[in-house]
Parts: structure tokens; C-alpha cells; sequence
């Protein structure tokens, strides 16, 4: 594995975090009292302090977040800290709250794992595992050993799905890997619990169509669903082959133009299994998109 520059730099997260996540219009008093229990239940719980841990160094940092190694009786961890501030001002404390809820609900040997949260006046914390050698951006691997990280996302996309939940922004940056090299999908902030969604969030340069479209006309726009992982399986297989995403553009636009109606371009002479598997998972239509076990079964992933 060899540290090489990428031909992009880590987009910003794009994201309405005040657009209603669900598509039903009409909510009881009750639905309303529990959203709220739900969104607000991390700040009812007993204050920790955070200097039960020895703190190392910043090793990550997010949009409303950023992540220290901390060393607690001989272990090392990954604590992420969200700003309380931007919670307020962004009023994403519902999404904290799923991401707290999601992560703490799910255990996977290709999932990071959370250990517990607490809060402060001043951050909410996540206790993390600790993956020693950080995220795929960035990174560059065997043809082989692509393989074998693409396989393992789709092991950890297939337990998501089947717990009723979709992940929304896959990408090197949110995979990470052990020091034995094991595979584990992390962030969840972006993560909510299957159904037709309308929310325009993510990373441009994974966007499916199905997202970018929802921009357009939120009324007659029936919404997106756990299609979309699918999706960024293929953006982020294309990245690792080729150090690049296959839709780019510095005008926005033009961008998300480009990822409606351009066919993907290939460099000549690659693997036709590679192509295919691509292609697959790149479908425009998200229903003409190949399901997971279907790529399971591919013959890209035959080792």
C-alpha cells in the first residue's frame, strides 16, 4: 500500500438539515412528544467528563466535529467530538441523535463500533474503535486487495440494509481499516433509517442521480431510498482503480448535470469484470441497479 495524491481534495458535506426528513404530512401529538424524547435524549443523560481519558492528538476533522485519539487503561480510541454550538446553530440535534442511536444499535465485524456517549456543556462525544490506519483516502492499493475492501463494504452495507437502515454517505474518507487490515464503515452522521427519503445531503461527488434530482421539485419528487449506498459502492470502486471519481467539474451545476446523463468513461485496457461491476452499480435508474448479493456474486469479486 503507497500514500499517493488523490485528484481531488475531501469535498465539503452538503446537507438540509432543517428539510423534514419523513414524507408524512401529518404527525399526531403523540408522534411529536416521542421525535422530540428521541432527538433530545443525549442531553438528558449524566455528564462525563472527558478527562478520563489521556488525550494524544486530532486525527480527524468533520463538518460540525473532529476526532482525538484518546488512551484510556492501555487502550486507544477514537473520540468524536460534536460541537454543541453548531448543533444549536445548524439544528441538527435530531441527527446527532439518530447517529447515536443508529451506531449504538448495530455490531458488525465491518462496522466501526461504538463504545458510548456522553455530553458536556460545551460537545456531545462518541467512544469509537480506534482503526490504526486511518481512512482509504488518499491511499493507494493492489488490484487484489481492492477486491477484497470492496467486498467487505458490501458485507457491511448488506447488514445495514438489513437492519433497516441506510448509511447515505459512503466514501474513502468513512472507510477505514484495523491494523490487520480488516474493513470498517464509519460515520454515521449522514445515516437514517430506510424509507423514501427527501433530504439533499452528502458528498457531491457521490451523489446519485436519485439525490441531485431532489433539489429540482420537492413536490412532485417521490423520494430516494438505500439505492443510493449502492451507488457510491460504484463511485468509490471507480476512485480507488483510478485515483479519481468518474463525475467532476468545479461548477456545481455542471456537476450534477454530468452525473444525470454522462455515460462513465474508462481508461482502455481495464479489467472487463471491473467494467461491469461499475456499470452495475452506476445505473441511473436506481432500479435498474444490481442488488448486493448480486456483487457478492460477481465475477470481479471471485479472488
Amino acid at each position: 500500500m503507497l500514500n499517493k495524491p488523490r485528484s481531488r481534495l475531501p469535498p465539503q458535506l452538503l446537507i438540509t438539515p432543517k428539510y423534514d426528513e419523513n414524507l408524512v404530512n401529518c404527525k399526531t401529538q403523540e408522534d411529536t412528544v416521542k421525535e422530540y424524547k428521541r432527538n433530545t435524549s443525549y442531553q438528558q443523560r449524566t455528564s462525563q467528563q472527558k478527562y478520563n481519558f489521556q488525550l494524544c492528538h486530532q486525527i480527524g476533522k468533520g463538518q460540525f466535529s473532529k476526532v482525538m485519539l484518546v488512551k484510556n487503561a492501555g487502550a486507544f480510541y477514537a473520540l468524536k467530538m460534536i460541537d454543541k454550538k453548531l448543533i444549536q446553530k445548524y439544528n441538527i440535534a435530531q441527527q446527532v441523535q439518530r447517529e447515536i442511536d443508529i451506531q449504538s444499535s448495530i455490531q458488525h465485524p465491518n462496522i466501526v463500533k461504538i463504545f458510548g456517549n456522553f455530553q458536556d456543556n460545551d460537545y456531545v462525544y462518541l467512544i469509537t474503535e480506534y482503526c490504526e490506519k486511518g481512512n482509504l483516502f488518499q491511499k493507494q492499493f493492489s488490484e487484489e486487495d481492492i477486491k477484497k475492501i470492496t467486498k467487505q463494504i458490501l458485507l457491511g452495507i448488506q447488514y445495514l440494509h438489513s437492519m433497516g437502515i441506510m448509511h447515505r454517505d459512503l466514501k474513502p474518507e468513512n472507510i477505514y481499516l484495523t491494523s490487520d487490515n480488516k474493513i470498517k464503515i464509519g460515520d454515521f452522521g449522514f445515516s437514517n433509517y430506510k424509507g423514501r427519503r427527501k433530504t439533499f445531503c452528502g458528498t457531491p461527488e457521490y451523489m446519485p442521480p436519485e439525490i441531485v434530482i431532489s433539489q429540482a421539485n420537492k413536490t412532485y419528487y417521490h423520494g430516494y431510498d438505500e439505492r443510493v449506498d449502492i451507488w457510491a459502492v460504484g463511485i468509490l470502486l471507480f476512485e480507488l482503480c483510478n485515483d479519481t471519481v468518474p463525475f467532476r467539474d468545479i461548477d456545481r451545476n455542471r456537476q450534477q448535470d454530468r452525473i444525470c446523463r454522462e455515460p462513465i468513461q474508462f481508461k482502455e485496457g481495464q479489467d472487463l469484470n471491473l467494467i461491469d461491476f461499475i456499470q452495475k452499480c452506476l445505473q441511473k435508474d436506481p432500479n435498474q441497479r444490481a442488488a448486493i448479493q448480486e456483487l457478492l456474486l460477481h465475477p470481479y469479486l471471485q479472488i
